[in-house]
Formats: structure tokens, C-alpha cells, sequence
């Protein structure tokens, strides 16, 4: 069997790659160039392994992530003198990852990472290629992960990364925050990758827990970062960030000890987050600058609606649907409109929400997607059908991939096998 202190070093390793890895390869591609990302991310790697197998015995140091980031950088440097480059490899330093003194700033780390952000959502790739490249160097996701998101295959992921980043090679110089017209243009696949980040995190796609945490946090604190810019402080940008900050303050009642999901209706308000919805008001109020009104402004109002509210019977439901009305106008999603009916059928009941299911089904491919059946079968028992809300609940089983959700599945289909 493992030892305990080895098993506590492989989780936080873990835990420290998850959340800082983009961080690294950030850093260290402002000092070695993009140019050089492959080796960077190979050097990232290696410094995690070298953790996995020295800390163990020697003990974490007092800032594992300063050390991770030395030791990468020490591989770089090593890698450069082998190369027999023109550059002046041999007048780098190579310093003991063992220092304690944090090797960059807080505030360094932000810039630089704001930089990779703004460098994957180059325009000279595709907006798939943005994303996903985005996704993996900057929030750490595995190339099975982003397939998971793209709903494609592992090897067409992992050759659409490998042209990206050749592109971006032959087109990125230096990493650098784009002029004020080549923001807008970037911007929109800046927030889309920070939004799917923490759709994923707040739902998880697949494994064993509803919730990835680690994915959510992360998308909020880049999200912040581009919101404290001058270059990116801009209103949809707050207003993503309190739409992320509203959704995770919810977080601590979205599951109970199990990792049994709670709905909303039954979630314990008391243990919400109440400093993220301060700062999710703080960014929602900054929203209302100007006379932009975004997807990202509807959906935030729509989680401040749910979150402010003082209890699940309060909830504005006529505000929500005017929201989403609004949402699907601009720019109609077939999900979005499954939220839409959802809140239909609160306000007019479940059969008037099942006609606008199945004229959604009718007009566009939804039913490959486990929420349209399990609101199907949720508004069928509400109407007292229960052989087909059973129906609709085995189809959800097979198209759900995420532990937590196929328990909480067959937690409503042995309801509804339980009614006459």
C-alpha cells in the first residue's frame, strides 16, 4: 500500500498542477518565448514529477508552487544549453527550486497569464482552436477533457492542438495584452473559454463528483484578472464575472456530504457564500455602465434573481423567462430555450411546459442531451404519467456520464416506478 505522506504528496501535487500549471507555463513563456511552448510544457511535466518523487521523503517545501515554477524554469534552461542555440544559454541561472522566496509576483503571474489568454485567442487560428488551446495551456485541462467539451475524439483534439499552437508559433513574437482595437475582436473567445471553463466546473461533464471546484474557482479568478485590467474592464466583462461569482456562491449547498445533488429548491441558503455575492453585486453594478446589454448581462441577472432571493418561493419566475426571452432573441440556443421551458412550466404548469418540450424536440436535435429527458419525465410525474416520466428517465440514464447525476436519476425513476 501506498504510505499516507505519499498519498497527501500525489493529491496535492495534483491538486497544485490543476490549479497552477497555466500559471507556469505563463511565466515561463514571457521568459522564453512562445516559441519554445512544447518544451515549456514538457518542463512543467518534469517538475511535477520530480515533486511526485522527491517531496515524499524531503517533505513539501514552504511554497511548493515557487518551487514547481524554479524547477520547470531549471529544465528550460538545461534543455537550451543541449540545444547548441545561438542564444547565450550558458549565462542563465540555474537556481535551487529549495528557495523559499517566491520566484515571481502575484501581480507578475496575472499579467502574464492575461497575456497567454489574449495570445490563444489569436485570430490568426480558428475560434474551436482558441478554446481549446486556451482551455488546455491556460486552465489546465487534459486533452481528453477539452474532447469531452468539444464532444469529439481525443486524436482530432490533440491534432487540432498541435496545429494551433504550430500557428501561433509562426505568428506570436512576444506575449502581449492586444491594443484597444484588437480587444474586441479577442475578447468575445476570451469569455467563452472562461465560460466553459466554469460550465464544466459547475457541472460536470463526466467522473465521479457533480462539481469540480477547482475548474469554477479558476475560472473566477481569471475572470477577475481581466476585470482589474484597464484594457478589459469593460461591462460584459463584469458581468460574466458576477454571473460566475453568483453561480459559485451557491456551490456549498449544490451537493450534501455524499456528493448527492441538492436542487435549488431544497439547498440550505444559510451555507451559501455570502462574500461572492458581495462581489457578485460589486461586478453586477458595474455591468450597468454603458448601453451594452450581452448574453452574458441576461444570464447574470438571471442568477442574481435565484441567488438574492430570499427564499426558493420568493423567486421572481416572470423576471427569469423575460430574461431568457431576451437571451433566446439575440442569439436562440437549444439549451437555453430547455432553461426557458423549465421556467415555464413554475409559472403555468406542467402541461403547457410539456407542449413547449416537445415543440422544442420537434424544431431542433435536443434529445440527445440528458436534461431534456430529465425534464421531460420530471414534468410527466408531475402530471401523474408515470410509465413515460419512467421512460424518460431510462433515456437520461444512458446519455448521463457524471456518477452524482445518474444517482440522482435513478433516485426520480425509483419515484416514479414506486407510483401507481
Amino acid at each position: 500500500m501506498q504510505a499516507a505522506s505519499e498519498i497527501r504528496v500525489n493529491e496535492s501535487v495534483d491538486h497544485l498542477f490543476r490549479h497552477h500549471a497555466g500559471q507556469m507555463v505563463s511565466v515561463l513563456c514571457r521568459i522564453f518565448g512562445f516559441d519554445r511552448i512544447d518544451m515549456i510544457e514538457d518542463a512543467v511535466q518534469d517538475a511535477l514529477i520530480a515533486a511526485l518523487r522527491k517531496w515524499p521523503f524531503t517533505g513539501m517545501p514552504e511554497n511548493p508552487t515557487a518551487w514547481l515554477t524554479q524547477a520547470a524554469k531549471n529544465k528550460v534552461i538545461d534543455r537550451l544549453r543541449c540545444e547548441d542555440r545561438s542564444e547565450p544559454a550558458d549565462d542563465l541561472d540555474i537556481a535551487d527550486p529549495g528557495e523559499a522566496t517566491p520566484v515571481f509576483l502575484s501581480s507578475e503571474i496575472a499579467e502574464d497569464q492575461l497575456r497567454m489568454i489574449f495570445a490563444c485567442c489569436h485570430p490568426a487560428i480558428t475560434p474551436d482552436s482558441q478554446v481549446a488551446l486556451t482551455l488546455k495551456i491556460v486552465g489546465g485541462f487534459s486533452v481528453r477533457e477539452i474532447a469531452s467539451a468539444f464532444l469529439a475524439s481525443e486524436d482530432a483534439v490533440a491534432k487540432l492542438l498541435a496545429r494551433a499552437k504550430s500557428r501561433l508559433r509562426e505568428t506570436v513574437a512576444t506575449l502581449v495584452i492586444p491594443v484597444s482595437e484588437e480587444i474586441t475582436t479577442r475578447l468575445d473567445a476570451v469569455l467563452k473559454v472562461l465560460y466553459l471553463m466554469f460550465n464544466e466546473g459547475y457541472g460536470a461533464s463526466e467522473g465521479n463528483e457533480l462539481v469540480r471546484r477547482d475548474l469554477c474557482f479558476e475560472a473566477v479568478r481569471l475572470i477577475e484578472i481581466l476585470s482589474a485590467h484597464p484594457a478589459t474592464s469593460l461591462p460584459k466583462v463584469h458581468a460574466a464575472a458576477a454571473l460566475f461569482l453568483f453561480q459559485a456562491s451557491r456551490l456549498p449547498a449544490r451537493t450534501d456530504h455524499a456528493g448527492e445533488l441538492i436542487l435549488l429548491a431544497d439547498q440550505d441558503r444559510s451555507t451559501w457564500d455570502r462574500r461572492m455575492i458581495a462581489r457578485g453585486v460589486h461586478h453586477f453594478r458595474r455591468s450597468a455602465s454603458g448601453g451594452e446589454l450581452s448574453s452574458f448581462h441576461l444570464e447574470a441577472e438571471i442568477a442574481a434573481v435565484y441567488t438574492l432571493s430570499k427564499n426558493y418561493q420568493s423567486t421572481d419566475w416572470p423576471r427569469i423567462l423575460e430574461c431568457y426571452s431576451l437571451l433566446q432573441k439575440a442569439s436562440f440556443s437549444p439549451v437555453a430555450e430547455l432553461n426557458r421551458i423549465i421556467v415555464i412550466g413554475q409559472i403555468s404548469g406542467a402541461e403547457l411546459g410539456l407542449r413547449a418540450l416537445d415543440s422544442l424536440e420537434t424544431s431542433h436535435q435536443i434529445s440527445a442531451y440528458n436534461l431534456f429527458h430529465i425534464t421531460r419525465g420530471d414534468l410527466l410525474s408531475q402530471l401523474g404519467r408515470n410509465a413515460e416520466a419512467k421512460s424518460s428517465f431510462e433515456k437520461a440514464l444512458l446519455l448521463t456520464k457524471n456518477d452524482a447525476v445518474l444517482r440522482f436519476i435513478e433516485r426520480r425513476l425509483a419515484d416514479v416506478v414506486g407510483l401507481p
